[in-house]
């Protein structure tokens, strides 16, 4: 089986230092606060692979507890590359359906076993459990997906 791109399993190991984080609209500080696109554009910050001048993130982020979606698809699209959901591996993000079945909630893939392949799991900021949390990617969260998402360093990796 081959090793993931390092630059994968960055996103993971930064991803996961963001564990217990507390949840906290529209913030984006590891150990702090933050919400499920501020927890995307932190672990992106950190393991340099998303460069987000703060001016320019001023235009986008100013979004409502519950997003428009179209307005964050165009931020998705801003400042992250689609990938086709055949396509998607480990620190890649879950675009997925929330509240009115909505897409408004992202995650990042944060497992996937070879070995046992319905287990995958997935990070995100979960207000429901106020905090920043890794658990089973199960087919109810699987269900939820929209589209799938990469951070723009990781287009070349194989795996």
């Amino acid at each position: 089986m081959a090793k993931p791109d390092p630059r994968r399993a960055a996103v993971i190991i930064e991803a996961r230092q963001w564990l217990g984080t507390r949840y906290h609209h529209q913030a984006a500080l590891k150990g702090v606060g933050c919400d499920c696109g501020g927890l995307v554009r932190g672990v992106g910050a950190e393991t340099g692979l998303l460069s987000i001048d703060p001016q320019e993130w001023a235009t986008y982020g100013n979004y409502g507890r519950l997003p428009h979606p179209e307005r964050m698809r165009a931020t998705l699209a801003r400042f992250l590359v689609p990938v086709p959901p055949s396509r998607a591996r480990l620190g890649d993000i879950a675009w997925m359906q929330w509240r009115e079945n909505l897409p408004m909630h992202l995650a990042i893939l944060s497992r996937i076993d070879i070995d046992n392949p319905s287990r995958p799991t997935i990070i995100h900021a979960l207000s429901d459990n106020d905090q920043v949390i890794e658990h089973t990617f199960s087919k109810e969260w699987q269900d939820r997906v929209a589209s799938w998402w990469r951070y723009p360093g990781l287009v070349s990796c194989k795996a």
